[in-house]
Parts: structure tokens; sequence; C-alpha cells
């Protein structure tokens, strides 16, 4: 008789950050009624992949799911998969990094569940041939990955029933390929369709295997998926249909298949991960580009098409990248600080723990779902970070560094003090790029850029989803959470640092402004300024100029900005200085731009105020001729305090963004912009002196 292997299997997770009533609705809607749902049906096996976010959620609130795991290994019934213990992405951090978050996992199976894990599951099937040298180390015999790369190499589908090995320098790791076709069915197709799938892989060869294994979120969580699989008891119907058709379709484990079968032959794959994911870390308008090309493409030609590479979010964007040079920077501080004994073991491993936690690969890329597009995701990678930082004490006397930080190939500055850390960025404008107040543990200019997305284009033509409305595939219909979200794609043409100086043309106004359509005539925003440090005794200064031009009716007038950066316990000091180099007088309309990542646009206790007024973050507005201005943000226990010692005009506008996520399109405040701004008339070579002192604390 044909017969056919199956696995099945789900990986759970939840980013480093998320919301607890996120955790609870997952438990509720999706992990604990999959494994409920499992319990009646015993002869079934299934592989299940828990990541450590999850985790020490289950062990501070809920123990019923991780007595059911012990049940189900105890039983036989399922495999546990091992990981990086907070799910990152392997090939972008450390070797050492590697190794040490999957044996951190892997302990914990061993401990809790008396069970040695054999194979892995990599974050988001992100794979380099590079991989397998490492993960051979840490005990690792098996990963599991798309078989789209296996497809594009020319293998046939027929042959990817089963296992392949590779091998780096003479390590070798068993590779498994996760049939496509059985993600896109499951749960999304009737029970009966998987089931007629299978039936047509059935073979006489006792080796051949199909696998499924997904994000076991769509087995709940997903929109409609919650009542597709329990109410509408998709899962269980599936399930009972693989019982009475057990005569031709064996569920099986990996390491279970690995012991009765070999593998079928040698393999060396690229840099791949799963096909939508290629899509997605392409630019923008290629990727629009590459979704041409697609819908012409026929299944013959398709295996072979591959978008892009997923290291090139980091290029994609830049908020991305600077999370990413900062923690591997902190990563670089603690084996330095571990292998030259300057700080206690058990701190070491407190702050090892911090930066495995802010690895968590959520929060640095973005495709259908929100990932970088969510701030508080952003926020718990930044606060794991600077946790690390604080707790090996670096830096508490003022101090600098000079290195290529966020490797460009051109120097930033760092200025680190007791309270505070300066990121500066001198090819860039002469901006701060991270502005990090230690005490709370938060980079107070943690903010995302408004971006062309490629799904923009769908923005227009996106629906509500009606209530009864049948869950479709991602891939399918664009929903929108709101309508008329079109009013708020406006995209930038500089990055969203701080420290910004700016120009105006005269019709310039705030409505232009926060839509980025307004005239700037100097060419200060993105140029490089020159880098001088003073290092004094009592303290150490960042000092940034730039000789730029301003292009005015008359030609090209010569300007200078200089800007001198300090830090004093929790107080970050700016000394300006503007200069008219021509030879006649002008009137400058001058401006300097910070833009910080507030929490609640709407909460009347998130506010900006003078003397004379408050407003809460959504508002577009302007406080007038003020020389001090305070913003109070209660969830992030934030007070900030900027004080000048001139007047100006301060424009705030909020920074909202469009992203698509699984519910479909949404409008996510990433933070305001503050700019400063006055016009100053100045003689023919007249300087223009002003200081500006910015000073952070808790609430409470």
């Amino acid at each position: 008789m044909k017969k056919i292997n199956f696995i099945f299997g789900v990986h759970n997770h939840q980013p480093v950050g998320n919301y607890d009533d996120i955790f609870e609705m997952a438990i509720k809607m999706a992990y604990q009624p999959f494994l409920d749902t499992f319990k009646k049906y015993p002869e079934i096996k299934i592989v299940l992949h828990y990541t450590g976010p999850l985790i020490d959620y289950f062990e501070k609130k809920d123990s019923k799911i991780l007595n059911d795991l012990k049940s189900f290994v105890k039983k036989g019934q399922a495999e546990i998969l091992t990981g990086g213990y907070y799910e990152p992405i392997m090939s972008i951090i450390s070797d050492k990094d590697k190794i040490g978050q999957i044996k951190k996992l892997s302990d914990y199976i061993y401990k809790k569940f008396s069970y040695k894990s054999k194979g892995m599951w990599l974050a988001e099937r992100v794979w380099e041939p590079s991989l397998a040298k490492a993960l051979n180390e840490a005990g690792v015999e098996y990963v599991v990955l798309d078989d789209a790369p296996f497809l594009s190499l020319g293998i046939e589908e027929k042959k990817l029933k089963g296992y392949y090995i590779t091998e780096e320098q003479g390590f070798k790791l068993n590779i498994f390929p996760i049939n496509q076709k059985l993600r896109y069915l499951t749960p999304f197709a009737e029970p009966e369709e998987t089931i007629k799938y299978l039936k047509n892989q059935v073979s006489e060869d006792p080796a051949d295997l199909i696998i499924m294994v997904d994000d076991g979120e769509k087995f709940g969580l997903w929109p409609e998926t919650n009542k597709t699989c329990y109410e509408k008891k998709w899962l269980e119907r599936f399930l009972i249909l693989l019982k009475e058709n057990a005569d031709w379709i064996n569920t099986t484990t990996f390491s279970e298949y690995i012991r009765n079968y070999p593998a079928r032959d040698r393999i060396y794959l690229p840099a791949v991960s799963y096909f939508e994911m290629s899509e997605w870390a392409l630019p923008s308008k290629a990727q629009l580009a590459f979704e041409e090309v697609l819908s012409h493409a026929d299944t013959s030609t398709k295996r072979f098409l591959k978008g892009g590479f997923w290291r090139n979010f980091l290029t994609k964007y830049s908020e991305s990248n600077n999370m990413h040079k900062k923690m591997l920077y902190v990563s670089d501080k603690i084996q330095s600080a571990s292998i030259a004994k300057t700080v206690k073991p058990e701190v070491i491993e407190q702050a090892t723990n911090a930066i495995y936690r802010s690895q968590c690969n959520c929060a640095y890329w973005h495709g259908v779902f929100g990932g970088l597009y969510l701030p508080h995701l952003r926020s718990a990678i930044y606060k794991n970070i600077i946790d690390a930082e604080n707790l090996l004490n670096l830096n508490s006397n003022n101090s600098f560094e000079v290195i290529d930080y966020d490797k460009d190939g051109q120097d930033e500055v760092i200025l680190s003090g007791k309270n505070i850390n300066i990121y500066a960025k001198p090819f860039y404008g002469g901006t701060i790029t991270e502005m990090d107040f230690k005490p709370l543990s938060l980079n107070l200019t943690n903010i995302l850029t408004r971006r062309f997305e490629a799904y923009h284009k769908k923005v227009d033509v996106s629906i509500i989803k009606k209530e009864n409305e049948k869950a479709e595939p991602i891939k399918g219909a664009y929903y929108t959470k709101e309508l008329g979200l079109q009013k708020y794609l406006r995209y930038d043409w500089y990055n969203r640092y701080s420290l910004i100086d700016h120009f105006f043309h005269g019709d310039t106004n705030l409505e232009k402004y926060s839509c980025g359509e307004y005239g700037e005539v100097g060419d200060f925003v993105n140029q490089p300024y020159d880098l001088e440090i003073s290092n004094g005794k009592k303290e150490k200064s960042i000092i940034l100029k730039r000789n730029g031009y301003l292009w005015l009716s008359s030609g090209l007038i010569p300007v200078e900005t200089k800007k001198i950066i300090s830090i004093n316990e929790s107080t970050t000091n700016i000394q300006y200085q503007i200069t008219n180099n021509s030879e006649k007088d002008w009137e400058f309309w001058y401006g300097c731009e910070f833009n910080f990542g507030f929490s609640n646009p709407f909460d009347d206790n998130c506010i900006y105020s003078s003397r004379e007024k408050k407003e809460n973050f959504s508002t577009v507005t302007s406080f007038n001729r003020i020389d001090s201005f305070m913003i109070n943000d209660i969830y992030n226990n934030l007070k900030l305090k900027m004080d000048l010692s001139d007047s100006f005009d301060f424009w705030v506008f909020p920074i909202w963004t469009i992203s698509l996520s699984e519910g479909g399109f949404e409008k996510t405040y990433q933070g305001s912009s503050i700019t400063l701004n006055k016009k100053i008339y100045l003689k023919s070579k007249e300087k223009y002196n002003f200081t500006l002192k910015i000073e952070p604390k808790k609430i409470r």
C-alpha cells in the first residue's frame, strides 16, 4: 500500500516587549486550545517550539501549558525544538551569542522536560551557509527551512520528501524542507483538501516525507482563525481525518524520522529565508517591480526567482541598523569585561541575558507584520541594551569614543556619562542619532522615518473586513483597520534624527513642514560636518561645524553653523553659533529639529506645555516666542524640559506611519517632531549665539 510520512508542527512566539494582554490573548485563543485539541488524539504526533519570551511568561503567569508539554513529552507524543532562546536572527549575532542563546533554551528544555532537543527552529527560517558550523557546535543536529531554496537549486519537488545534509568546514547539519503548499492550505482550506493533497503525495517509498511546520499563531490568533480552528473545529476535524487515514498517513517527528531513514543527498543552500521574506527585504520600489515579475511567472519559472537578502533590512531601515550595531557594540563590551574579569560573573550573566533579549528579531525588520513599525518593540530592544550597559556600569564618568559605530565608512562619536548617552553623526548633518536617558533605560530619540512602502499603493483600495468574513491567507485581500489613511501617507527626505539644522524658505509654514512639502534653502540637513573633540578636565565636548550655503534670491550665501555638545549629570548642553559669512546683511529663518519617541498621542497626561498653553501629542501646533518647553509622558515615566537662552517658536507635530499587519493597514504614532525656529537678522560677519539645555527626569 502506498503511504506517506507526515510531520505536523508549530512554532510559537511573542516578541520581547509585547504587551501582557497580547500574551494572554495568544494563550487563550491559540496556544492552549491547540494543545487541548491534541490531547484528545494521543496517537497523532506533533512537533512543538516555544521561544524564550513565551517560556518566561508561562513561568511567571501560566503553568498549565508547561504541565501539558511535560505530559506530551512523557507520552512520546511531542518533540520539542530548541533554538535561540529569544528568537534572534542567528546570522547577525556573534558566534558566542549564537551558541549561548541555543544553550540557554536547550538547557531549559532538558531541565524542565527531561528531554534533549536535537532539532532547532531557525528564526524566520533565515539561513546562511556559515551557520552550519556554529549550530553543530551548539549541539544541533537538524534545522527546518522552506522548500523554496531547494527548488531554486533545480531539485525536483518529488525529491524533497526527506532531509539533506550540508556542512561548513566539515561541520555537518541536517536540513528538512517545509512544504509551502501545505503552509498555505493549513488552516485556510477545508481539512479534506489538505488530506487530498497528502493523498496525492503517497508512494511506494517508505521514506517519503511531507512537512508542515508554521506559526502557531495562525491556529487561533490570526484574524478569524480562532473561529475557523475551534468554533468550526477545523483542527479537530483535521486530526480526526489523520486518525481515520492512519493506514496510509504516518504522523512522525524529525528525530524519529532521522533514526529510521538516511539523508537524500548532500546540499549547499544559498542565503535564504521563506519566499515572502525575500520580497519584503527588497527596497520598496524594487519590491513593486519584483511583484510585477512574479505576476507573470508560471510555476516552473517562479521557483528560480529570488528576491532580497535578510541582512538588507539593515540597509533598508537605518533604525534597524542603529539598533543592531548598538547591540553588537554592547555585546562586545560584555565579552571584553568577561575576559578582563573587571565585572563580577553574576553581573556578566545578567548583562548577557539582557543582550540576548535585545537580539529578539521582530523589531529589526518589517514585512506583513508590524515589527520595526511597532514603537514598543523597538523600545524593548533599546531598554535591554541600555540595561546591559547599566549593569556593567560603563562610562560612569564622562567619556567619548570616535568610531565607525554604524559601519557606513564614516566615524561617529559617542559621548557618555552617568545618566546620558549621546550618539552623534558628523557625516550626516552633525545630527544626534540616539540620546539615552540611562535611569529609565530609554532611548529618547527612538522614532521611525516616514518611508514609502510597496503596499502603500494598496491603501486607497483597502476595505474594512466584515465581521463574519472568511479569513484569507496573508497574501489575500488587503484590509484596513480604519478608512481615510491615505492622508497620513507622508514621506521624509531625510532621516528623522535630532539636532537637525534647517534654513526655511520664506513661504514655509507648519502645515507644509509637517507634511514634508516645504522649501529648504540651506545645505545642512544631511550634509557632512567637521568634528572636533574638546577634552577638558571638567567637561568633554563634541564640536560640530559646517561652512555651508543658503540658496537665496541673490545667489549663494555662505553661512557657518557650529554646535558644541556636552553633558552634565542628566543635562545635555548645546551651544550654538550661526555666522553670516557673506559680505551683505541677511535675514535667515533658522530651525533646529528634534524627534522624540513619546508614547500615547491622545492621553491628557501626555502633553507638551509652556507657560501659556498645553497640548497632547496628537496636535499639530505652534508654541510662539517661548524660552522654556516641557514634555510630560506618563507612560514612559518621563518629564523632558528644553530651556533656551533666547525666545523661539516651537513647531510640534506627530509622526504617523501607515504599516501593514496581519489585521490590515494601520496608523501608528511613532513619536513627535519638535522644531525650535526663528528669523535671525545678521549683518555681514555677525554671529548669533544661543544655548539649549535638554533635561530628562523621572516623573516618579
